[in-house]
């Protein structure tokens, strides 16, 4: 039961860790102008096409509905982290609070950037430094909160 106990706290953390990194990427894009990565969807699409899915609808609705599911993608998978170190921490796994940051941070970078390559959505040695930052503050926001709200 405490196994269950702690990958829950751990999934809860994780979705205040993505509430976090959205709201460092909506800050983000409202300070720089910038639109919203279509990374997210182009995943959903592969992952869709790999599953043998059909996303129904004409362009617009298909469109809209990839977004959704981009949007959906990524929550899982900050819930999804999160749940993991809740399963590490029942284990007996204690790094510090910065440790702990951090590695959920690493965590929920490698898990989605890691996805997204696999299926050739992006290449990460291929971006710049302000796509790497556009990547990393966010993810940075993840893991403190995430580390935070686990040990609280």
């Amino acid at each position: 039961m405490r196994l269950a106990n702690d990958m829950l706290d751990g999934a809860i953390a994780g979705a205040a860790g993505t509430t976090a990194l959205n709201a460092a990427t909506y800050l983000d894009m409202a300070a720089r102008g910038r639109s919203s990565s279509t990374a997210p969807e182009e995943a959903a699409e592969k992952l869709a096409e790999k599953g043998s899915v059909r996303i129904p609808g004409d362009q617009e609705a298909r469109r809209n509905r990839l977004s959704g599911l981009g949007a959906l993608n990524g929550i899982a998978s900050g819930v999804a982290v999160g749940a993991a170190l809740g399963a590490l921490r029942s284990a007996g796994w204690r790094p510090g609070s910065l440790s702990n940051a951090v590695i959920a941070a690493l965590g929920a970078m490698a898990f989605t950037d890691g996805v997204m390559s696999v299926l050739g959505v992006t290449d990460p040695r291929d971006w710049s430094i302000t796509d790497w930052a556009s990547d990393i503050v966010p993810h940075l926001a993840y893991g403190v909160v995430t580390a935070v709200a686990l040990e609280r």
